[in-house]
């Protein structure tokens, strides 16, 4: 029992746990693995509380138009964010029925699924709003979207109607397809697209091995003119980079 309940820690904290401390990157003993999903788990409630914080504050701030629309999705996302909590602490001690309860193994079972669902529950709600004013996400709002295999992730980007900005995300394609990670770009060099810009957009999206080649079209306030940036948004160890541009094309 305490070899399988081993095996399965070692499974899924190298799998959900990259924040771990250092002396988690080698496991030798039970009681460092004990430490270090204690560990992880601290950490994932700390990034869950992060993202649920944000995804408030997004609501609060896209609804200053309307506070009272403003107040009913705050309403909403307290309630299920709550109903989930209540999901995953009663969920959780499901993992735990094979072994008794006093161990050791028994507590670090359940911490080990309460960080792997925070985890996923924190990439869950990043993605629930966008980052610009006014928009909130909605399928039926995607304008284009694709997406490429990396090794054992997928990528893909999302783009939505009347927004300018760009959505990557990092996919699990043999666990529901659920968001591991996102990154939304809008801006460029510190520019916000909405208001630095008078107009801006991706084109030409085409993923490669490196990453996720676009066409960054920028149009200045002060009417320059377009600028045409070729740019990259590499993919590497299923991790999202920040967006590189090249010199602008010549007119």
């Amino acid at each position: 029992m305490f070899v399988r309940f081993i095996a399965l820690s070692f499974g899924c904290l190298f799998a959900s746990f990259a924040m771990a401390e250092d002396d988690c990157k080698e496991i030798t003993v039970s009681a460092q693995v004990d430490r270090c999903v204690e560990a992880a788990r601290k950490e994932a409630d700390t990034q869950l509380n992060a993202s649920y914080k944000k995804l408030l504050g997004r609501f609060e701030s896209q609804q200053r138009r309307d506070p009272e629309q403003g107040k009913a999705l705050v309403a909403m996302a307290r309630e299920s964010q709550r109903a989930w909590i209540k999901l995953r602490d009663t969920t959780c001690p499901l993992e735990a029925t094979e072994i008794e309860p006093g161990m050791a193994a028994h507590v670090t079972t359940i911490n080990n699924c309460v960080a792997r669902m925070s985890l996923e529950r924190a990439a869950y709600l990043d993605t629930i709003v966008a980052d610009e004013p006014g928009n909130v996400v909605d399928l039926n709002k995607v304008s284009r979207t694709d997406a490429h295999r990396f090794g054992d992730v997928v990528a893909r980007y999302v783009s939505t109607f009347g927004s300018p900005c760009l959505t990557v995300q990092i996919l699990a394609p043999n666990g529901g397809w659920r968001v591991l990670s996102s990154k939304r770009f809008c801006s460029f060099e510190g520019k916000a697209f909405w208001t630095e810009y008078a107009d801006a957009g991706f084109e030409d999206h085409v993923f490669a091995e490196d990453g996720l080649h676009v066409t960054l079209s920028l149009t200045e306030h002060r009417g320059l003119g377009e600028k045409r940036l070729a740019c990259v948004i590499p993919i590497q160890n299923e991790q999202i980079k920040e967006l590189k541009c090249g010199a602008p094309e010549s007119s």
